[in-house]
């Protein structure tokens, strides 16, 4: 099919591809730096579970870091009917 076809059937405006935007400074996306990162696992190894809890509850961990821990101990995760609690308390529905 020849150039002038396939612009008669997908019109520019269906077809230009755009890049998506640059992350906002209040976006979620962030870049971890491996070095932080790995500093962070290490400091979370090396408290008890009791520490990590207090740590998490009293708002010392990052929305990033709460997945790190979870991902590493989901046994001492807290949790609401099932759910971790940091994700229940965001839902309307906690019967």
């Amino acid at each position: 099919m020849s150039t002038a076809a396939l612009k008669t059937l997908f019109p520019a405006s269906e077809t230009t591809v755009r890049r998506p935007s640059a992350p906002s400074s209040n976006s979620s996306l962030r870049v971890v730096d491996p070095a932080q990162e790995d500093s962070f696992l290490v400091r979370l190894d090396r408290m008890t579970p009791g520490q990590r809890v207090r740590a998490y509850r009293s708002g010392a961990f990052s929305r990033a870091e709460r997945a790190r821990w979870a991902c590493r101990y989901p046994e001492e995760v807290p949790t609401v009917n099932g759910e971790i609690e940091w994700i229940a308390l965001t839902s309307a529905d906690l019967d």
